[in-house]
């Protein structure tokens, strides 16, 4: 199991999203998300236990209260590689960053152990398992802009089995200042 932060992505962003994956799902054998587990993590908590979990309830809650609502798009695409997939295609982020930026810091803060990479927000795709496999679709997204939604909500997912379980919803404060 393990545990993670998240921006839920409006019908409309998951649409857009969607869409890209399926024009490529034809051409590129690989393994492309489906659209419930379509998301951007603001943090991954790694593997707690339940007490844990459990725990990690009142600090979101506490932490989306300190952080008001804000708009992001899609917007451009890119690769990288983890341990897990030698390329992942993504999608961009773009809109209110420093925001987006500050609620990571936040969380960073408050949440726990976490992973300590730099955060670049982004909206994992597919993987597959050779280099370079995305390359040229990545290229094709390079001018990809999709519409802005607002965020209003933090999410705590739990991945089991390549499932995803919401844990809990934090609502964002309507008139905090930015933490």
């Amino acid at each position: 199991m393990s545990v993670f932060v998240a921006i839920d992505l409006s019908e409309p962003a998951r649409a857009e999203a969607q869409a890209c994956i399926d024009e490529a799902r034809a051409q590129l054998p690989a393994k492309w998300l489906p659209p419930e587990k379509l998301h951007v993590t603001v943090l991954f908590l790694g593997n707690p236990d339940a007490a844990e979990v459990q725990a990690l309830t009142p600090h979101l809650d506490a932490l989306a209260a300190r952080h008001r609502p804000f708009s992001l798009r899609l917007t451009g695409a890119g690769t990288f590689v983890t341990a897990r997939a030698p390329s992942v295609l993504w999608l961009g982020v773009a809109g209110d960053l420093p925001a987006l930026h500050a609620l990571h810091r936040d969380a960073a803060g408050c949440l726990g152990p976490h992973d300590a990479r730099t955060y670049r927000p982004h909206l994992t795709l597919a993987r597959a398992p050779q280099p370079d496999f995305f390359d040229a679709r990545a290229a094709a997204l390079r001018d990809f802009t999709g519409s802005p939604w607002d965020i209003a909500a933090l999410t705590l997912y739990e991945s089991t089995h390549h499932r995803y379980h919401v844990l809990h919803r934090a609502p964002l404060a309507a008139h905090a200042a930015t933490g």
